[in-house]
C-alpha cells in the first residue's frame, strides 16, 4: 500500500507531461507511492502516454477524470481514488525537483498541509516573452492579508485534512488553491513552508498567453474577495480597538475595484503599455501581466448573490 500519493491533474499534456513522469521516476525513494495522472478529457495521446508508461512503471495509474471538467474536479477524483494517507498535488506541465517525493513525504510526517519552493530558469530558458519573477509558492493577497495561500502545482496534504476541508472547490476557475488553503487554516491547519522542496515551473511565454492568464488571476482575485467578505469582517473586528468602525481591506495595490472608473483605468493601462513599447521589449511582459491582472479583477463578474464562506467561531491567529 502506497503511503504517497501524487495527483497530477492533466488536459491535453502529451507535449509535458513525459518529462514530469521522468523526473517522478527518477526521485530515489524508501516507500511505497503512487502517481494518479487525472485525464481530464484529453483530445490528444496523454492517456496512450500513460499507458504506455505504466507497462513498465507499476507505480504510475490512469484515472479517467473526464466525468466532470477542469483541474479541480480532476484533482478532486484523483484524491478520491488514491490509496496514500499523504496526498501531494503537482501538475502536469511542470517539472519535481529531485528529493520531491521525499521531501513532500517526510514534511507530512510532522505538518498536516505543506507546500514548497519555484524555480523558474530551467524550464523557460528559451521563451520569446516570460515574466522574470519566480517567487515561492506562499502568496498572501492585499484584501486578505490574515492567511496565506499556496498553489496546487507543489502542495502536500494528509488525506484526512483535505477530505474534512472537501477538497478543490470546483465552481472556480482560479484561485482553488488559494482557497483551499484558506479552508483548511480556517478549520486550524497550519500551512507550513518546506524551500528543500523544489519545484521547476513552466511559465506562460508569448504576450496574448500572458494576458489570458492574468486575467484570469485578477478576476479570481474578485471572486476571493466576495466568497470571504464574513471571513475577513471577523478578522477584522477582532484586531480593531474598541467602538473603532471596521472596514475591509482595500483591492490590491494598484488594481482598480468595482466602484473605480473603467475609462480612466483602460486609458491609464494603455499609457504604461505605450511607455514600455517605446523602451523595446524588455519588461513587456510584466507590463502585460499587470494590464491582464487588473483588468481581470475590475472586469471580472462576481454574482453578488454567490455563496460566501463563514466564518468559523474560532479564528487562526493571522500570520
Amino acid at each position: 500500500m502506497p503511503e504517497l500519493s501524487v495527483v497530477i491533474a492533466a488536459f491535453d499534456a502529451q507535449d509535458t507531461l513525459d518529462e514530469q513522469l521522468d523526473a517522478l521516476a527518477g526521485q530515489d525513494v524508501g516507500f511505497a507511492f503512487e502517481v494518479l495522472v487525472c485525464d481530464n478529457g484529453s483530445r490528444d495521446a496523454t492517456p496512450d502516454l500513460v499507458r504506455r508508461r505504466q507497462e513498465h512503471e507499476p507505480w504510475l495509474r490512469l484515472v479517467d477524470a473526464s466525468a466532470r471538467r477542469g483541474p479541480s474536479a480532476a484533482r478532486n477524483i484523483g484524491a478520491g481514488q488514491a490509496r496514500g494517507r499523504f496526498l501531494a498535488f503537482c501538475d502536469a506541465d511542470d517539472v519535481v525537483g529531485q528529493g520531491w517525493l521525499v521531501g513532500m513525504h517526510d514534511a507530512l510526517q510532522d505538518d498536516e498541509f505543506v507546500t514548497g519552493s519555484w524555480e523558474g530558469d530551467r524550464l523557460n530558458s528559451g521563451n520569446r516573452a516570460s515574466v522574470s519573477w519566480t517567487t515561492d509558492p506562499i502568496v498572501t493577497k492585499p484584501f486578505f492579508p490574515w492567511l496565506p495561500g499556496t498553489g496546487a502545482g507543489t502542495m502536500g496534504i494528509r488525506r484526512a485534512v483535505f477530505e474534512a476541508a472537501g477538497g478543490f472547490d470546483e465552481s472556480l476557475v482560479t484561485g482553488e488553491d488559494v482557497d483551499l488553503s484558506w479552508r483548511v487554516q480556517l478549520a486550524g491547519h497550519r500551512l507550513v513552508h518546506h524551500p528543500e522542496i523544489v519545484l521547476h515551473v513552466r511559465k506562460r511565454d508569448g504576450l496574448r498567453a500572458i494576458f489570458r492568464q492574468a486575467y484570469a488571476y485578477g478576476a479570481g482575485d474578485r471572486l476571493l474577495r466576495h466568497r470571504y467578505t464574513d471571513v475577513a469582517a471577523a478578522f477584522i473586528a477582532g484586531a480593531a480597538p474598541p467602538g473603532s468602525v471596521a472596514t475591509a481591506p482595500d483591492a490590491p495595490a494598484g488594481t482598480a475595484g468595482a466602484g473605480a472608473g473603467g475609462l480612466a483605468v483602460l486609458r491609464r493601462v494603455v499609457r504604461t503599455v505605450r511607455n514600455k513599447l517605446s523602451r523595446g521589449r524588455a519588461g513587456l511582459a510584466e507590463t502585460v501581466w499587470r494590464v491582464g491582472e487588473r483588468a481581470g479583477y475590475r472586469w471580472g463578474r462576481v454574482d453578488p448573490a454567490a455563496p460566501r464562506v463563514a466564518a468559523p467561531e474560532v479564528l487562526p491567529p493571522p500570520v
